[in-house]
């Protein structure tokens, strides 16, 4: 990507809301403050349908393809008729006719009709409670024993005629293919790196015996990291590690999940960026300093997942500090504005609040930074 690329890019960047999810973007762009006209950008992503995206490729050995076992794991929340369906299915997937895709999984025996019980728990409690107090019966309790209530005291024939929208249920076979393929499930809601339910399920096909889903994502993780710092992209490379954090914290490795947190800080506070090159360091000195206006700084998501770690683990700051300077230490990186110890010293007030110590941090980095790089 060129230089004029990333302009445009830090431009739009500029017009976006800030998130505080743990995600940064470390484009060049994100470190030049210009503004950029964007000319003929298309309002809406061209969308692939199903039927083309599924040419050419195998369905699992009980004839479904991925978006079809995906809507296995919605299909208990819709109703036969009359609903409204999330804008994923078909900006993501393709798939226009939801409902036509529900009929087809029933028709081949993966989706049964909702039974009574099913119907009332879709409803709200409140809508129970007053079921509950027409019939002059008590509407205390939890939304189960509520639900448990109307089945034990109230005939068959007159909640049949009360909940009449009816949703879908899995059978056994649904049940049965949905806890096989896991992992469409999952990929859809989890978003890692640019992996999706078609993606995933065809390295699923053809991973090495013994391996789990999540054990091809891991390697497929590990590869990535490695090719974004081949190709410079530190960016990238960082939003990788972090994606690995998230991923084994899910397992419980709170350790090895702070490991690389610890990485993910330390790019962070790095000034490394995708593309980074030394002759632009003039450009990236505004974007550098001073700390109020600095993009060199940590993701509100990233401190607070710090904080959480340091609770779980009951750790004083000081040994937050050690822990930390002890995973950074490790790290080699071609730049950086703040050394290990700064960083580490960086976080800790982050998570004071302490401006005025980082405004003088900052301050310090920036002397050095213009002494040893000649900028006025």
């Amino acid at each position: 990507m060129g230089l004029f690329d990333f302009l445009k890019k830090r431009n739009k960047q500029n017009n976006e809301p800030s998130k505080s999810n743990g995600k940064k973007n470390l484009g060049i762009g994100s470190l030049i403050n210009v503004k950029t006209e964007i000319i003929n950008t298309p309002s809406e992503p061209d969308v692939i349908p199903v039927e083309k995206i599924i040419k050419g490729m195998k369905p699992n050995d009980v004839g479904l393809y991925p978006h079809e076992i995906l809507l296995l794991s919605y299909a208990p929340k819709y109703y036969l008729e009359g609903n409204s369906y999330p804008g994923f299915w078909w900006y993501q997937y393709g798939v226009k006719d939801v409902d036509k895709c529900l009929i087809s999984l029933r028709d081949r025996g993966f989706l049964q009709i909702g039974s009574l019980r099913s119907a009332i728990e879709k409803e709200t409690a409140a809508v129970l409670k007053d079921v509950l107090k027409d019939n002059g019966l008590k509407v205390s309790g939890k939304k189960a024993e509520l639900v448990q209530r109307l089945m034990d005291e109230v005939s068959e024939e007159k909640l049949n005629t009360i909940f009449t929208k009816r949703t879908y249920n899995l059978t056994d076979a649904g049940n049965e293919i949905l806890k096989k393929e896991d992992y469409i499930p999952y990929i859809h809601r989890h978003g890692i790196e640019d992996l999706n339910i078609w993606s995933l399920s065809e390295k699923v096909k053809n991973r090495k015996p013994g391996l789990s889903f999540r054990d091809v994502i891991w390697g497929y993780l590990n590869e990535r990291g490695m090719i974004h710092i081949k190709d410079g992209n530190f960016g990238l490379y960082r939003n990788c590690r972090f994606s690995m954090s998230e991923f084994v914290k899910e397992e419980g490795k709170l350790d090895n999940a702070f490991a690389l947190l610890a990485e993910v800080i330390r790019y962070d506070l790095s000034g490394l960026s995708n593309g980074f090159s030394m002759q632009f360091m003039e450009i990236y000195a505004d974007g550098y300093f001073p700390y109020k206006n600095s993009i060199v700084t940590m993701a509100p998501g990233i401190t607070s997942r710090v904080v959480d770690y340091q609770e779980k683990k009951g750790l004083s700051d000081d040994e937050l500090k050690n822990k930390l300077l002890e995973e950074m230490n490790r790290i080699q990186l071609p730049f950086s504005l703040f050394t290990a110890e700064e960083c580490a010293d960086i976080v800790l007030m982050e998570i004071h609040k302490d401006e005025e110590g980082l405004e003088k941090l900052y301050n310090k980095a920036k002397r050095r930074f213009k002494k040893e790089y000649g900028i006025k």
